[in-house]
């Protein structure tokens, strides 16, 4: 494994993705009941299928970069992997700040639960854009001859 045939952007989008991982375990929203009781839940106790796309969205940047520094990344492509891993960054920004501003759960407020944002969710959309952003750059990278040869 060469990881000197990774691009900044590939660096960029796999470590934003391995944050973003990570960043699945810490509280994404404080759910509180009558001001007696309240817990704290992550994105994988919360999501029925987000969790999994967001996971999937992990795994596609991630395995750009290992298989571009292993040299076994295939030549046939439907798109470059940059725009790959960009689209799939942009999928979990766009997956993320709809659950920021669409709390998941039925509206209780009158029922005495409330149900707030954490800063796990706000640090995952930070993870995602992180992913987007090294995507797009790696293609432009590649494209201009400024990445390094692979």
């Amino acid at each position: 494994m060469d990881t000197s045939r990774i691009s900044f952007g590939e660096m960029v989008a796999g470590v934003s993705a391995v944050v973003l991982f990570i960043v699945m375990f810490f509280p994404w929203y404080q759910v509180e009941v009558d001001r007696f009781a309240s817990d704290s839940v992550s994105a994988w106790q919360v999501f029925d299928f987000i969790d999994i796309l967001l996971l999937l969205v992990v795994l596609v940047a991630v395995g750009v970069a290992v298989a571009r520094a292993a040299g076994a990344l295939p030549a046939q492509l439907p798109a470059p992997p940059g725009m790959i891993v960009a689209g799939a960054g942009a999928l979990a920004v766009v997956l993320i700040l709809v659950r920021i501003i669409s709390i998941p759960g039925p509206d209780v407020d009158a029922a005495g639960i409330d149900v707030d944002r954490q800063v796990g969710i706000f640090l995952g959309l930070l993870a995602a854009a992180g992913i987007t952003f090294g995507g797009y750059t790696a293609t432009n990278e590649r494209a201009s001859g400024k990445a390094p040869p692979g």
